[in-house]
């Protein structure tokens, strides 16, 4: 080969001393991973430089090479000149190949290192993880050990404390995202329940890790528009060898919703030309996805294997086109994507490939395509993997959303000033509530701050919790400031304070003490830990007041005859447009008061809902009659120069401060909607208003009811439904929902429409 590559000085090469007698080796395993000549001949220069390195440095022959001499070596040529560090690594594994060079130095043995041999054992032969798998829960107990100082004194796990633990996991969630910190307390927890096993740690310190909390659907998946995939597609030049690779690579992923493992583990015997259909090895499930090959994936895929796929042993389908030739790897997919929409001109962010499996899914759903023959598509064990795709089908959702009442009403008067003294009242306050206390004082204010960090770094956010322990704080301050525990006493105590409160709050809040009194007792000994059988009992639920759409609708027309304030010259609007929002989309109070300008897409008609309850973010979809009143609203701020700011809060603001969000148990939007309630004659059988959250009730059972005046099948508009007011499940919607006149007089129709003629006739059903 050095002969072929320089006919003339091939003899210099080979009458090296260190390298003379694997240059031509070397030279024909480079040629066989697809490097050009000219490549070589740049290669065998820097091997020049690379033997006169090492011959300075005493060696005499290339057995004598060790891997601590060539990571030694990389570290110096790496830096200044990068092209002779790429030919000393690729030389490296050359040797490793043919002579059994390892390819990095062995660091000494350690403690740490004979500890995580035994696991990893256990890890492969036991548990039979995967090789990725099995590293990362490796990596994870690395850095505990490093964190509890392993190496300085091997006695740290057999006295291990949960203090440790919990100090270990929040500093870990400062480097890590919530999800991935899942997994490190994952691997945590198995470690420990392995040492446990094993006798070296004692006490069962695996049930003491918590998990973060991860609420499922906390942001919806991110689709490109299918026309943006068309045009990405059809903007691909498929003249090269590269760009037919990339076509059909894409083009898989978005017409079969493949995940990128899926994609690049494609072998030449997962198509099957006769029966007409493509094998996919799932990556995620490892089962065999059989999916049925159209004829343009066909046509695509026979151009492909003709031209651009070249010819090599291993089956995978798709290969690199640039040498070292080999099958294409996941993080290639997410540079080709980035790297086709650059040159495609097109202003689509690049979210990764598995937006096009999104946009896949989208597309069946606008289709009409039943949901399980979806999941079945997609390779989704249960349809709830499948559902979180229902955020996306905008239309769909759309068809939910209530249009504005614009019945025929007639405006009421508004009460004169004492109106609110006609209102019954629920129960009276006991004068002023004192001011809260800002910090903790106690004895217990270490341990209770503690509990807080630590909760806090698993994603939980506890301000509730903390008002709570800054009661219970406080209390421990008046009574005995120096108790460092809690005993029966005492919590007996502190909960015949809570007798003024209702049952439900004095059951959170003994909730609340109960599990940092649990947390206070991983450390040690407690007093005793309160039961959870002696909290206060309370009803679920409350039943709301319904309102009707007529009902809505004369509110909605007195509402205009509110007079204008000095904070707010569009009081009645602000009103209406804030009323609109939640009887015809069924928001939330927070939802409602957190809504910005810059949440609200005229193009699209949608309302972003961004980290409400649970920490979920959501699209609203608007009814048109909706849509513009939200319109005409945007307008007469802009006309009216009235907090007109992106960042501006959309239903107005208390005072001329555009940045403090509506404030709804003050003097504001409940404290109008009773006087609006109290002037249309809008009460409940004990002459009390409506809360503003039933019109969250009264949207989901209205837009259930006008489902079954369309002749539409409720059922299959409940997922629907559940999406659209941000619910994971329509179990949760269910909460909701009341068996009305209304709805059980169209039910009653929609079914003899159905099935009347043949009930009549004694058919069968």
């Amino acid at each position: 080969m050095l002969q072929k590559i320089l006919p003339r000085a091939f003899k210099k090469y080979q009458a090296l001393p260190i390298f003379g007698s694997v240059a031509d080796g070397f030279s024909v395993w480079c040629h066989r991973l697809g490097y050009s000549v000219r490549v070589l001949q740049y290669q065998l220069a820097d091997l020049v430089h690379l033997d006169h390195f090492f011959h300075r440095r005493g060696l005499q022959h290339v057995e004598e090479l060790t891997a601590q001499q060539f990571t030694f070596a990389l570290q110096r040529w790496k830096r200044p000149t990068p092209a002779s560090g790429t030919t000393l690594q690729r030389l490296c594994r050359y040797l490793h190949e043919t002579r059994g060079l390892p390819l990095s130095a062995a660091p000494p043995s350690t403690p740490t290192d004979k500890l995580l041999e035994v696991y990893r054992q256990f890890l492969q032969q036991t548990r039979g993880l995967a090789d990725g798998t099995m590293e990362r829960h490796l990596h994870v107990v690395r850095v505990f050990l490093k964190f509890l100082g392993y190496e300085r004194s091997k006695a740290v796990l057999t006295h291990l404390s949960s203090r440790q633990i919990n100090a270990f996991v929040c500093q870990q969630a400062r480097r890590h995202s919530p999800q991935s910190l899942v997994n490190v307390t994952g691997a945590l927890r198995s470690y420990l329940r392995f040492q446990h096993s094993q006798g070296l740690v004692p006490r069962p310190m695996h049930q003491l890790v918590e998990a973060p909390r991860i609420y499922r659907l906390a942001k919806p998946p991110k689709a490109v528009p299918w026309s943006e995939v068309q045009a990405l597609l059809a903007s691909i030049d498929r003249s090269s060898f590269q760009g037919i690779r990339d076509y059909t690579l894409l083009y898989l992923i978005a017409a079969y919703g493949l995940r990128c493992g899926e994609a690049v583990n494609l072998k030449l015997e997962d198509i099957d030309w006769r029966t007409g259909v493509l094998r996919v090895a799932q990556s995620k499930t490892r089962q065999r996805l059989i999916l049925p090959l159209t004829d343009q994936a066909g046509d695509i895929l026979q151009r492909f294997l003709k031209i651009s796929r070249p010819s090599a042993k291993v089956r995978q389908l798709f290969f690199r086109c640039w040498p070292p030739f080999g099958p294409l790897t996941r993080s290639a997919v997410y540079m080709i994507l980035k790297d086709r929409i650059r040159r495609s001109g097109l202003t689509i962010n690049p979210r990764g490939p598995h937006a096009l499996r999104h946009s896949f899914a989208l597309q069946l759903l606008r289709q009409s395509v039943p949901l399980k023959a979806i999941s079945d598509t997609l390779g989704h064990r249960r349809l709830d993997s499948t559902a979180i795709y229902l955020s996306l089908a905008t239309e769909d959702l759309r068809a939910v959303a209530m249009p504005v009442p614009k019945l025929a009403a007639v405006s009421c008067l508004l009460p004169r000033s004492g109106w609110d003294r006609r209102i019954p009242r629920v129960r009276f306050r006991k004068g002023a509530y004192p001011p809260p206390p800002t910090e903790f004082r106690s004895g217990l204010a270490a341990p209770i701050q503690r509990y807080l960090s630590v909760k806090r770094a698993l994603g939980r956010k506890y301000d509730l919790e903390r008002r709570t322990l800054l009661d219970l704080d406080d209390f421990l301050c008046e009574v005995r400031s120096g108790a460092r525990k809690i005993s029966r006493d005492l919590f007996g105590l502190w909960t015949r304070r809570l007798t003024g409160l209702t049952p439900k709050v004095r059951s959170e809040r003994t909730r609340m003490v109960r599990n940092f009194i649990q947390f206070q007792a991983r450390d040690g000994a407690v007093p005793f830990v309160p039961e959870w059988k002696r909290s206060p009992k309370w009803l679920d639920k409350k039943t709301p007041r319904l309102v009707s759409e007529v009902e809505m609708a004369r509110v909605l027309a007195t509402a205009a005859s509110l007079p204008p304030t000095w904070h707010d010259p569009l009081r009645s609007k602000t009103v209406r447009i804030a009323l609109v929002l939640l009887f015809c989309c069924g928001l939330r109070l927070g939802e409602l008061a957190r809504l910005k300008l810059c949440d609200f897409d005229p193009q699209q008609e949608t309302l972003w809902i961004e980290n409400t309850k649970f920490s979920k973010s959501r699209f609203v979809p608007l009814s048109r009659s909706a849509a513009d009143e939200l319109c005409d609203y945007w307008a007469e701020r802009r006309r009216h120069h009235f907090h007109f700011g992106r960042d501006d809060f959309f239903i107005g603001a208390k005072g001329r401060n555009p940045h403090r969000p509506l404030v709804y148990k003050g003097m504001s939007l409940w404290f109008v909607w009773r006087q609006l309630c109290l002037a249309t004659g809008l009460l409940d059988e004990k002459g009390r208003p409506p809360r503003l959250h039933d019109l969250r009730h009264s949207f989901i059972v209205n837009a259930l009811q006008r489902q079954y005046e369309l002749g539409n099948d409720a059922q299959s508009k409940l997922p629907h439904l559940a999406n659209y007011v941000g619910h994971v499940e329509p179990s949760s919607t269910h909460y909701y929902l009341q068996m009305t006149p209304e709805i059980r007089e169209a039910a009653n129709h929609l079914f003899h429409q159905r099935f009347g003629a043949k009930l009549n006739h004694g058919g069968s059903l």
